[in-house]
């Protein structure tokens, strides 16, 4: 009877859930120019509910087309914004299953700014000569990703199932930290970004032509991330907790402090990638002799890593700044493999076989120390020249086999 009882449960809670899941709708559509007939990419999407509040955001692709999924039911307003175009909004009343809004089509404008501040929904994405820029604090859900989740969004990046991060298909990349290196991501980028909160960053800047002392090593390009240091008078912190079944625990804690001229601002994390085992096979058969080679194993990886930035300020006046930093990184990796290999003949008979088995602990320790000065334009104030210097900068790896 109990039994019974479980299975009808079961069968109501896949109902529900698959019902609740068929419920949610999905947003598409194309975006053109309307002159020239052609598609816009990159152009910022917005999808705000009936109290005007940002739910959802993409950018179009270079065909100008998009779509945004998993919607509840209901009234939104689609808000689209792109530099040097007027601004538009599109009403969708009670909206269910999927909603096509065709082809959108937008006129430029010579007063970009006025519309964007009438539909209330800032330009994500910026392009520049060299550049560009995806506005972090724009994206309505930078407040519940990670970097990484983050990066996923970014055009020119694609992180891969095994959270490598590519740019433009290349792994061949630099990643700066506000515009300097850091061995903060020198070892493994993809783990601190796992852990970090989006709420940490300011925006993410794709160059695409790197300044000329990059020449030598023929890099696709430079991913820079910029974190939030602006603070106003007084002092504010957060901590972000999370659980993933694939990542593990992690934890975050951010803080800033302003009082005069003085202020500070930091980060620091800490995470336990959970150990996974991942199997797999592999079978060759040779047309020569109808002999085959099989491969069994499995590979094992899991381990914990630490992170950690604090910042120093002081405001000489309007225009001139002085900061330091320091940044402290380490972590440790186990990683294991083990693998059956078998040669037989066409007729099934084992011609040979032999077990492989490794062993490995990777160990790594980082720190940064810095010194800036920042100069300010009174002219211009988007213009800054910054003097940086360097005093320390140390990262050791150990890695063990057996």
């Amino acid at each position: 009877m109990l039994q019974r009882l479980l299975i009808i449960i079961f069968l109501l809670g896949s109902y529900c859930t698959a019902s609740a899941q068929t419920g949610l709708i999905k947003i598409k559509g194309i975006v053109q120019d309307s002159v020239k007939k052609t598609p816009l990419g990159y152009v910022t999407v917005v999808i705000k509910d009936a109290a005007d509040k940002a739910v959802k955001s993409t950018l179009t692709t270079d065909n100008g087309s998009f779509e945004i999924n998993n919607l509840k039911p209901g009234a939104y307003k689609i808000s689209i914004a792109y530099v040097g175009f007027n601004a538009k909004i599109i009403p969708v009343k009670e909206a269910s299953g999927t909603v096509d809004l065709g082809t959108i089509k937008l006129s430029a404008s010579s007063n970009q700014l006025k519309e964007v501040s009438v539909v209330a929904a800032k330009v994500i994405v910026k392009r520049e000569v060299d550049r560009i820029a995806y506005d972090v604090k724009a994206d309505p859900e930078s407040t519940v990703l990670s970097v990484l989740d983050m990066l996923r969004k970014v055009p020119m990046l694609s992180v891969d199932a095994q959270d490598n991060i590519k740019l433009k298909g290349s792994g061949n990349y630099k990643i700066l930290i506000n515009n300097k290196e850091s061995s903060l991501v020198a070892k493994n980028p993809s783990d601190v970004f796992k852990a970090m909160p989006a709420a940490n960053i300011e925006k993410i800047e794709v160059i695409t032509t790197p300044p000329a002392k990059y020449d030598a090593e023929g890099l696709a390009g430079i991913i820079n991330i910029t974190t939030k240091k602006n603070v106003d008078q007084g002092y504010n912190g957060s901590i972000n907790v999370r659980e993933n079944v694939v990542y593990g625990p992690g934890i975050n804690v951010n803080a800033t402090l302003k009082k005069g001229k003085f202020g500070a601002s930091g980060y620091a994390g800490i995470g336990n990638q959970t150990a996974r085992t991942n199997p797999y096979d592999n079978l060759q058969t040779f047309t020569k002799d109808n002999s085959t080679l099989t491969q069994n194993g499995s590979t094992t990886n899991g381990g914990y890593y630490s992170y950690g930035s604090v910042e120093l300020s002081y405001e000489i006046d309007t225009l001139n700044l002085l900061t330091s930093s320091i940044e402290l990184n380490k972590g440790r990796f186990k990683q294991a493999s083990d693998q059956v290999t078998t040669q037989s003949s066409s007729l099934g008979d084992v011609a040979q076989t032999y077990h492989l088995t490794n062993n490995g602990v990777g160990y790594w320790n980082g720190i940064d120390l810095a010194l800036n000065y920042q100069l300010g334009f009174k002219k211009d104030k988007n213009r800054l020249l910054t003097l940086s210097y360097k005093p320390f900068s140390w990262i050791m790896f150990i890695r063990l086999k057996s």
